[in-house]
């Protein structure tokens, strides 16, 4: 389908207002003058018709808040870390549809887990379908979500984690799903945060990598600060735990299988990436930890993996020390067809880009792209890149906001980032209006990209602590124009998650990669998006399936979603009327 879809008003005082309360009732205060995180010294000079994001939540009917509990006073680590969530067409109608985890509740130290939602877009508003589509139940204190097609039957399956369990949900292909978690064979009964699936041994079937954090529970609860100032305790004030791990049998169950696959090590583990980083057609798995070294899992075929953080040169900061790393995402930022890695960092800590020089090899390279600029005051977690401005190079967003109610060295509530690529090497900060959500302070966590109205621009969905979920679309006004893939795997799974495609226009290549994972606890589409300036010329498409297949394709018509199908024999292009 190819539809093509200053002052502040009254409606925004009174949310500004709204939000304003909710901090101060929630003990999140209002930043002072002194607690401002500070301006960038390099302002974007893009347009400022370009990266215009408008708040829609409202108007598309979205009324969903994350809770946490701290109104309960026991300052847990669980209250810090929020939830996130993910953007995909469940329904199969070709719109991509909305799913928010829920959180929880804390009632004399008994967890309660807090209603998700799930969005079903209706090309215009969003319809509230939780409870219809059977997805109403959350047994426990819920966080990340993911999705993927766990059966190959067209149809995506969801699974949430949290803190007590793991929830995974079959897509019945008529608008419901059915919970399968203990017949599938997944058990956990500890704190899981981010989930990504992949197909870790090449078999066609999604297996599915689950983060987990660390030994917290109510019996290893320490006073951290004072009795008449208490704070969230420090992640070091808690053991780390090992990931887990389940392959997919191909018969709809899955085997836990972290000894003999080389994964799932020991860490305190938030983020999550799974993409062929190594580009040999094999899906690596990247983790981010928090404070202790990232894990990078180089996959040597087979279902074997091989920990190579601090070889790659991924696993710390320049000088080999640990960061409090939680959001992740990849792009190619500098264009040399090789997927970088993105790392979003505690306060006192710079972001992370880590330039992939081939051959497993990594160099730290925040200095060289300008970002020591950004300052050190940041508390980042959900993260993506995507082409804003259609011009070829991916931009990337943060979500921000401290875990401590009352930080002492910045305010609670801090503002989302955008970074521009300047095409030259460098990420540059765009400074927003204080009428903008980008200017305005919020307690961010997870964040997605997807184009729900369907115009071939990419539009924005944050989670945040105790303030309601954010839905932004993009308005800016560019001439690029646009292209919007959707892989089919046949010998490969059917989200193609591991796939690289590589656009040749007339003047150089371009990278995309389907990736499993990324941001924090959430999961956006595995469409591919593509923006090119009106200079420019695609000339033709190259997909190299994670099963060797490649294929390469001519896209007649521009502003157009197509879908690819993984074929040996010819190659298949369908201009989708979904």
């Amino acid at each position: 389908m190819a539809s093509v879809v200053g002052s502040l008003r009254r409606n925004d005082c009174v949310r500004l207002l709204l939000v304003l309360c909710l901090l101060q009732s929630m003990g999140c205060p209002t930043p002072s003058k002194k607690a401002e995180t500070p301006k960038p010294s390099n302002p974007s000079v893009s347009s400022d018709k370009l990266f215009v994001f408008e708040d829609v939540t409202l108007k598309l009917g979205i009324q969903h808040t994350v809770r946490n509990g701290e109104e309960s006073k026991h300052f847990s680590i669980l209250e810090s870390m929020g939830s996130g969530l993910a953007s995909f067409d469940f329904d199969r109608d070709g719109r991509d549809d909305l799913f928010i985890t829920g959180g929880g509740d804390i009632q004399n130290r008994q967890l309660q887990g807090v209603t998700s939602s799930l969005w079903r877009n209706r090309q215009g508003d969003f319809a509230n379908v939780t409870l219809p589509a059977g997805v109403s139940a959350s047994r426990f204190y819920t966080q990340g979500v993911s999705h993927g097609d766990i059966d190959n039957d067209g149809f995506l399956d969801l699974i949430v984690s949290g803190y007590g369990g793991i929830q995974l949900f079959k897509n019945q292909g008529d608008g419901t799903f059915v919970e399968i978690t203990m017949n599938a064979g997944i058990v956990e009964s500890i704190w899981s945060t981010s989930v990504a699936f992949g197909d870790f041994d090449n078999d066609g079937n999604l297996d599915v990598y689950i983060v987990n954090y660390v030994d917290w529970s109510w019996d290893n609860h320490p006073l951290c600060g004072t009795a008449e100032r208490p704070k969230v305790c420090d992640p070091g004030a808690f053991g780390p735990t090992a990931g887990s791990v389940y392959f997919s049998d191909g018969q709809g169950s899955f085997l836990k299988r972290e000894k003999d696959s080389g994964l799932g090590e020991v860490g305190r583990g938030l983020g999550i990436m799974v993409a062929d980083f190594t580009q040999d057609d094999q899906v690596d798995v990247y983790i981010a930890n928090d404070t202790t070294n990232n894990h990078f899992y180089e996959n040597l075929g087979k279902g074997r993996f091989q920990e190579i953080g601090t070889l790659s040169g991924t696993a710390t900061d320049s000088n080999g020390l640990p960061e409090g790393s939680m959001g992740v995402c990849t792009l190619d930022f500098n264009g040399d067809l090789l997927p970088d890695i993105w790392v979003c960092n505690y306060e006192s800590q710079a972001f992370a880009l880590y330039r992939n020089d081939g051959s497993s090899n990594f160099k730290y390279y925040t200095p060289s792209a300008g970002l020591l600029s950004l300052g050190l005051s940041y508390v980042a977690f959900g993260t993506l890149a995507a082409d804003f401005d259609l011009d070829g190079d991916e931009d990337i967003v943060v979500s921000n906001g401290h875990v401590d109610q009352f930080p002492e060295n910045g305010p609670c509530a801090q503002e989302p980032l955008v970074l521009v690529n300047d095409g030259k090497g460098k990420l540059v900060r765009k400074v927003f209006a204080k009428t903008n959500y980008f200017g305005q302070s919020w307690r961010g966590r997870g964040a997605v990209h997807f184009d729900f109205d369907s115009d071939g621009d990419m539009d924005l969905a944050f989670s945040h602590v105790n303030q309601p979920s954010a839905v932004l679309e993009n308005k800016s006004e560019t001439e690029g124009r646009w292209f919007m893939l959707e892989l089919i795997g046949t010998k490969s799974n059917r989200d193609a998650i591991g796939a690289k495609v590589i656009f040749q226009t007339d003047k150089r290549k371009l990278l995309r990669n389907v990736v499993g994972g990324g941001s924090y606890l959430s999961q956006s589409t595995y469409r591919i998006h593509l923006g090119l300036p009106p200079s420019e010329k695609l000339n033709s498409v190259e997909v190299r399936w994670p099963s060797g297949v490649v294929q390469n394709f001519e896209l007649p018509e521009e502003d157009k979603i197509y879908q690819l199908i993984e074929s040996d024999a010819s190659v298949y292009v369908k201009n989708s009327s979904l």
